[in-house]
């Protein structure tokens, strides 16, 4: 049958998560059912949003459950189909959790990933998830153009970087944050940015947003909430859009405190908008295409961090959320056959 190593959830974080949250177990290899396949992982993805899968409260998504793998994406390939859509040697993206074999069914599938299109981590990437939530929340939300300033929070990491340049690449002036010199170096260097703040150089963030912004903020793509998004508030121009795809400072709970700001929502006509890219993986094919090719015209950039192996899936779970990582923050667990 063969054997199944796995990363699972030890037990509940109170707080941020830690690396002793997690544990490491040798199971045996799944058993296929009909309408299923089973998909040995190449690589899987740290994300942001699996702070608030660990939580025991209302989400979008069940917390994952104590002693189960952990709940990610992963890129693999189909070793074995009792689903006729799926052939053995293609290489397909789904939730595969932090394990070396997944079963899957074949409707919970995302997408085949074709190899010749990129490099196939980029399908948990920029062609990816990543690449559809920066450009729901940029593109279709935010409606860059010519004359438009877009501010992006965490503009160094993934989803950030994308789209800042989806909004260059539509006309507009950007601005980053970011949370180290370092980082608003990459945002300027790598990423093409207009201009890059790193907040916690400022003691006024405010301030320093209006001072890169000073005609306003028309597009605030936002992905941490809190006294951020408090700042960028102040900063908004008549018509600005806000597309909101993540609270990542916000405690756990979801519970937190600030300002009250419905008076300049309604001042200064500010559409805001939360979003789950998940509500639309039936696009992601047709964005891909779109991402790949400015990606392959070099008007997109990426950056790509690859812990070397499973075992090391939690630590880089912790190094995501204090904001130490550079990029897209994926693990290998095997190489393609």
């Amino acid at each position: 049958m063969g054997a199944n190593r796995q990363i699972v959830l030890l037990r509940r974080p109170s707080g941020p998560p830690a690396e002793s949250d997690f544990a490491a177990r040798v199971g045996p290899r799944p058993e296929l059912s009909a309408g299923e396949v089973l998909v040995r992982t190449l690589t899987v993805s740290v994300d942001p949003a699996m702070r608030g899968w660990l939580v025991d409260g209302p989400n979008y998504a069940q917390p994952v459950p104590v002693g189960e793998p952990m709940r990610s994406f992963g890129l693999g390939e189909v070793v074995r189909s009792r689903d006729p859509g799926f052939r053995p040697g293609e290489l397909v993206v789904g939730m595969t959790g932090w394990q070396e074999w997944a079963v899957l069914a074949g409707t919970d599938i995302q997408r085949r990933v074709d190899p010749r299109l990129a490099p196939p981590s980029t399908a948990l990437g920029v062609l990816g998830i990543t690449g559809l939530t920066a450009y729901v929340g940029m593109v279709e939300i935010g409606r860059p153009g010519p004359g438009a300033t877009a501010l992006v929070s965490t503009a160094a990491g993934a989803v950030g970087a994308t789209a800042g340049q989806l909004a260059s690449i539509h006309g507009a002036r950007v601005v980053g944050l970011t949370g180290s010199e370092q980082k608003r170096r990459i945002c300027l260097d790598t990423f093409g940015f207009d201009a890059a703040i790193d907040y916690r150089a400022e003691p006024d963030l405010a301030a320093a947003i209006a001072r890169e912004c000073p005609a306003g903020v028309d597009i605030y793509f936002d992905s941490v909430g809190g006294r951020t998004l408090d700042a960028a508030l102040e900063n908004v121009a008549v018509g600005a859009r806000i597309p909101v795809c993540g609270t990542i400072s916000l405690p756990p709970d979801g519970k937190a405190t600030g300002p009250r700001f419905e008076r300049r929502l309604l001042v200064q006509r500010v559409r805001m908008e939360g979003f789950l890219a998940t509500d639309h993986l039936h696009r992601l094919d047709e964005v891909a295409a779109r991402l790949a090719a400015w990606l392959a015209d070099g008007r997109l950039r990426h950056l790509e961090e690859i812990a070397p192996t499973l075992d090391d899936a939690p630590a880089a779970l912790v190094r995501l959320l204090e904001g130490r990582n550079l990029g897209r923050s994926l693990v290998r667990v095997a190489d393609p056959a």
